[in-house]
């Protein structure tokens, strides 16, 4: 073995295991130097707590970088919330589930976090599906009329309902137009064959029905529907030359507005309301609670004008029809469905068209004849239905 050699002279040459000794003894000399001096048993407790809380606090450290990487994967739970919603509903969105978990942001998302980005980024991206609903505002910025597009429309048996109230009713001069004194004609003529002193509670109603008659169907209307081409040439100041006056178009146009959101009775306006309870006192002259044919063959000959002739050829059609062939009672309930049959009646051969003025022309024949004689068959003779059973029946009691 050779014998190392040292720089300095006198020097006893040392073998690996003695060098391996003396640093090792050196280091452990070096230790004890720097270590501090001994100390009181409470400074050892408080050392060994701050040890403890180290430690814990490295733990916690630890939770959250695990936390932080592993963020997209403690978002499942929304995920099985969702699944469990999704599966309750028809549309079948665990599709759309599966597309959200395979999105590239969320694993670009994981790669920066992993990466020690700061912004939090949990791969989620918001997708939004619009589509384009053309509602009418109040204002009517989002209208895009043409110059004879109207808003609303009624149908034609509405129309004509509409057009014998204006001509036979209210156009009692012929001039195609009515105006205040032809709203104060008519009422005059109710309250007339009512026999209704102007100091009476129905007069008075009457006059508030009338005023609202006027400024809903005379005065100018309101500024969202003036303003558009068509509305401000049928009803505006143009419309028959002179203003406060109303054509049968712009008549037509004011109630085809006015019924356009209507679906039941309660939902018409007040003062139409009331005019079916006038309209029903007044045929009922005598009070008694029910309108009879004879009732109803006055008031078409005084109020509505029509000739004796002409009420003798309507009056069992129109009476057949308020009543149901007889069946029912023509009292205030009764009337009710009539009149908003005439006001939002939009096929033929409903009971609205003898409210006021009958139609001039005779009704089309129903779809379909009804056979009412089972009715009066004996409960013996009846035979029950069955699909699988052929009979040579031509009518079935539903």
């Amino acid at each position: 073995m050779e014998m190392k050699r040292n720089d300095k002279q006198g020097s006893v040459p040392l073998t690996t295991k003695e060098e391996d000794k003396r640093s090792r003894s050196s280091s452990r000399s070096e230790k004890e130097l720097r270590l501090p001096p001994e100390k009181s048993p409470e400074d050892r407790r408080e050392r060994r707590l701050s040890k403890a809380s180290e430690s814990s606090k490295d733990t916690f450290d630890r939770q959250d970088s695990k936390a932080t990487l592993s963020s997209p994967k403690v978002s499942r739970k929304y995920f099985t919330n969702w699944k469990q919603a999704c599966d309750k509903t028809k549309d079948k969105t665990k599709e759309l589930l599966k597309r959200w978990r395979t999105l590239p942001e969320a694993e670009g998302g994981e790669a920066a976090m992993a990466g020690g980005n700061e912004e939090k980024n949990h791969g989620w991206s918001v997708h939004v599906w619009t589509t384009w609903v053309n509602r009418c505002s109040e204002d009517l910025e989002c209208l895009d009329l043409e110059e004879d597009q109207p808003l609303a429309q009624l149908s034609g048996v509405q129309t004509d309902k509409m057009a014998l109230f204006f001509t036979e009713l209210l156009d009692h001069d012929r001039d195609d137009v009515i105006d205040d004194g032809d709203f104060d004609h008519f009422f005059e003529k109710l309250a007339h064959f009512a026999d209704w002193s102007p100091n009476s509670s129905e007069f008075h109603i009457m006059l508030e029905v009338k005023r609202e008659f006027i400024d809903n169907f005379i005065n100018p209307l309101p500024e969202k529907f003036a303003e558009l081409p068509y509305y401000r040439r049928v009803c505006g100041p143009e419309a028959g030359g002179i203003p406060g006056r109303t054509t049968l178009e712009g008549w037509l146009a004011r109630w085809a507005l006015a019924l356009s959101e209507t679906r039941r009775f309660v939902d018409l306006p007040l003062y139409l309301q009331y005019l079916c309870k006038i309209l029903f006192h007044v045929v009922d002259r005598n009070g008694t609670g029910e309108i009879t044919k004879a009732a109803l063959a006055a008031f078409y000959r005084s109020v509505i004008g029509l000739p004796a002739s002409r009420v003798d050829e309507v009056i069992d059609t129109a009476y057949d029809r308020m009543t149901s062939n007889g069946y029912l009672i023509l009292d205030y309930g009764t009337y009710m469905h009539c009149f908003t049959n005439w006001l939002m009646g939009k096929n033929p051969n409903g009971p609205g068209q003898w409210v006021l003025v009958p139609p001039k022309d005779s009704l089309p024949q129903p779809p379909f004849p009804v056979d009412y004689s089972a009715l009066n068959t004996e409960p013996a003779k009846l035979e029950p239905y069955a699909p699988d059973k052929k009979t040579n029946r031509h009518s079935v009691i539903v």
